[in-house]
């Protein structure tokens, strides 16, 4: 008994971990797919491709400008606020792993505001 006891915080935490994992794979993944698409269009191409929606916000990537330094970013995330028409952050990443750690970054900042003043009044 003493030892079943000892071995569920154990499995408790490897599943958060496990989980957390999972999370960053699946994250990862929307990445290499919204970049492989991005790839894929035709050159002059300059719609965003969609990522997430929460609430008034969407999380989208662009292809990043043209530009003339040595070490270019791949591509650009950025959250949008449709109801305020309004930019609010983008980060130029330069790997998948640092565009799957901004989409994170967004979407916990995003959903906070979910319930703020975007929210429609009960009918």
């Amino acid at each position: 008994m003493a030892e079943l006891a000892i071995k569920r915080p154990t499995t408790k935490a490897r599943g958060f971990v496990v989980g957390r994992a999972l999370e960053y794979n699946l994250t990862t993944l929307r990445i290499s797919r919204a970049y492989v698409s991005l790839l894929s269009r035709p050159e002059g191409d300059a719609t965003a491709i969609s990522l997430a929606w929460i609430g008034d916000y969407e999380i989208r990537m662009h292809a990043a400008p043209p530009a003339g330094a040595a070490k270019q970013p791949l591509f650009i995330v950025d959250v949008f606020d449709h109801d305020a028409q309004l930019f609010i952050d983008s980060r130029a990443c330069h790997t998948i792993a640092e565009g799957a750690v901004a989409f994170d970054e967004f979407l916990h900042m995003a959903e906070p505001a979910v319930g703020g003043p975007h929210r429609n009044p009960p009918v």
